[in-house]
């Protein structure tokens, strides 16, 4: 049996930064003639769901396996995430490396909420606001400042304990009781939570906001009031059959009007038309998660192990 390398999430975390990913992962929707990518594969359980999910990105083959747990049998409801990712070399066919997968998780999908709010935010932004405080939230707000000059972060989570636990690692954070007040004021909200109920208002938002939303990646779940994307000026998803399903966008035949729609892929290749849309209705990025972006941040880490 050949030699495989087994990573902890500790060594993952020391092997790849938030900023180091968002240039992975730019480079990855820049290039989608080099992925392939089947859909997910979902496995319902009463409190959650575990997901296969395989791709091949560039010169590499792999897949992720996930599990999503909601555990309600506590005092407080708390997400957990268990992964595990393979790679192959394409070329030789040969197994690379396994590493465990809930901290490249939260690294890669904070680069892409990086790569998006690069794109789709307004330049001058200032204000950033992030809606549930769980183990993600840290490494978001990390990629939301790594390509916006942020002068004030907003934190909101229904266990106000966690989000002042948050705001502690942050000279700028401030922690509001109010989710109403937390969004009033922010030109970019990054939503991380694991609803299925639409609790965001279009009345508690700037104009031209950019949302993030990142909770909603599975049939059913979703964050954002239909008031919400019925005001959007653009909506932009990582993938559309994904996020048709599982994303915000899985609710859109509740719009009254429709929205320009665009690929990530296609604003980073851009320009495009999208450039003479009128932003000032806000912006929202659709994210699932792709297991492109697993496989090539993870080709990325074994890389730096040889």
């Amino acid at each position: 049996m050949q030699n495989v390398p087994i990573l902890s999430n500790d060594e993952v975390g020391k092997l790849i930064t938030v900023p180091e990913c968002i240039n992975i992962i730019e480079r990855l929707f820049k290039n989608l003639d080099h992925t392939q990518m089947p859909p997910k594969t979902y496995l319902n359980i009463p409190n959650g769901d575990f997901r296969a999910m395989p791709a091949i990105a560039y010169d590499t083959a792999g897949i992720k396996w996930c599990g999503v747990h909601l555990d309600d049998t506590g005092t407080k409801r708390k997400v957990n995430i268990f992964a595990k990712v393979l790679i192959n070399d394409i070329k030789t066919g040969k197994l690379l490396c396994i590493m465990d997968g809930e901290t490249l998780t939260a690294i890669r999908t904070a680069a892409v909420t990086g790569v998006a709010t690069k794109y789709l935010s307004r330049l001058d932004s200032q204000t950033a606001a992030f809606i549930g405080c769980g183990n993600q939230t840290k490494r978001q707000i990390e990629a939301v400042t790594a390509v916006r000059d942020i002068h004030e972060i907003f934190l909101y989570d229904l266990d106000s304990d966690r989000a002042h636990r948050m705001a502690e690692e942050f000279d700028n954070a401030r922690v509001f009781d109010s989710l109403a007040e937390c969004l009033r004021d922010a030109d970019i909200v990054t939503t991380l939570t694991p609803s299925r109920k639409g609790f965001i208002k279009q009345e508690w938002l700037k104009e031209s906001v950019l949302i993030n939303a990142v909770g909603a990646d599975a049939k059913g779940k979703r964050e954002l009031d239909a008031s919400v994307i019925n005001h959007m000026g653009l909506i932009v998803y990582d993938e559309w059959e994904q996020c048709s399903h599982s994303g915000e966008i899985q609710y859109l035949s509740e719009c009254i009007r429709r929205p320009a729609l665009f690929s990530l892929g296609e604003i980073v290749s851009g320009p495009l038309e999208y450039n003479n849309i009128d932003r000032t209705m806000g912006t929202l990025f659709d994210a699932t998660g792709l297991a492109i972006e697993d496989i090539a941040t993870a080709r990325y880490v074994y890389e730096r192990t040889t």
